[in-house]
C-alpha cells in the first residue's frame, strides 16, 4: 500500500479539524459558509465528472456506469431522506436554531451517516493506489476542500447545542478518521482482491455519491439564499478540479 494514500487521507482529516477549530476562532456568517460549501460542492462534482466517471468507462459500458452512478446517488438520497443527513455541509440552511436544539437527539444517526460518507471519501482517495493512470490529484483536492466546511458545519451544530470544545473536537476527529480507514480498505481490497470491472463499478458508485452531495448542497442554497454567490463559488470549484485533472 502506498504511504502517500495514508498521508493524503490524514490531510483530509486535518482539513476537517481545521474547519472545526475555526468555529472557536472566528464566527462565520451564513454567506461565507454558503460560499465554502458551494466551492467544495463544485470540487466534488468536478472529481466525479473529470476523474471517477472517465476511469469507470475504461472497463464498463455507458449503461453500467449510469447504473453505478445511480446506486451511489440513491443510497445517499435514501439515507438523507429516511435516516439522517449524510453530510452536515450539504446545506448551510440546515443549521438553524431548531436543528441545533435537536442535535442531541439526532447525534447518533448523523454521526453514523457521516461515518459512511467519510469511509467512501477514503475509498475515493485510495484510487491513486489502485489506478496508475487516474488523475487522483483532482479527487484528493476535491475531498480535501470538502472536508473543511464539513468539519466546520459539524462543529457548528455541536457548538450551538452547547457541547464542550473538547467533546466537539473528539467527535469530529473520531468521525473523520473513518476516512483513513476507508483509504486503507480501498487501497488493499480494491487493488488486490477485486476485479477491474468491480473496481470501476465502485468508482461509478462513489461518483454517484459525489453528485448527490454536490447537487444537494447547491440546489439547497441556490433557491433559498445567495444565488449568484452559490453559482460563482460552485463554478470556481468545478473549474479548479478541471484544471487539476488536465494539467496535474
Amino acid at each position: 500500500m502506498d504511504s502517500a494514500i495514508i498521508i493524503q487521507s490524514l490531510l483530509t482529516v486535518l482539513s476537517a479539524m481545521i474547519g472545526a477549530a475555526v468555529i472557536f476562532l472566528a464566527k462565520l456568517n451564513h454567506k461565507k459558509l454558503c460560499a465554502l460549501i458551494s466551492f467544495s460542492a463544485g470540487g466534488l462534482l468536478g472529481a466525479a465528472i473529470f476523474a471517477l466517471i472517465p476511469e469507470s468507462l475504461h472497463s464498463l459500458n455507458t449503461l453500467e456506469v449510469i447504473l453505478g452512478i445511480l446506486s451511489g446517488y440513491i443510497i445517499f438520497w435514501l439515507l438523507t431522506k429516511y435516516y439522517s443527513h449524510v453530510c452536515p455541509a450539504c446545506s448551510a440552511s440546515h443549521f438553524d436554531e431548531r436543528t441545533a436544539k435537536k442535535f442531541s437527539e439526532i447525534v447518533r444517526a448523523l454521526l453514523i451517516a457521516l461515518s459512511l460518507h467519510s469511509f467512501l471519501d477514503g475509498v475515493a482517495v485510495s484510487t491513486n493506489d489502485v489506478f496508475e493512470n487516474i488523475s487522483n490529484a483532482s479527487v484528493f483536492i476535491a475531498v480535501l476542500t470538502h472536508k473543511f466546511p464539513e468539519g466546520l458545519a459539524l462543529a457548528s451544530l455541536m457548538f450551538s447545542a452547547n457541547y464542550s470544545r473538547q467533546k466537539i473536537l473528539v467527535y469530529v476527529l473520531s468521525v473523520e478518521m473513518i476516512t483513513v480507514l476507508g483509504a486503507i480498505s480501498g487501497s488493499i481490497v480494491l487493488k488486490f482482491y477485486v476485479s477491474e470491472i468491480l473496481i470501476n463499478a465502485m468508482m461509478a458508485h462513489v461518483a454517484g455519491g459525489f453528485i448527490f452531495l454536490s447537487s444537494h448542497a447547491v440546489l439547497g442554497e441556490m433557491f433559498k439564499n445567495h444565488k449568484k454567490l452559490v453559482i460563482s463559488s460552485f463554478s470556481i470549484g468545478l473549474i479548479l478540479i478541471l484544471a487539476i485533472s488536465k494539467f496535474v
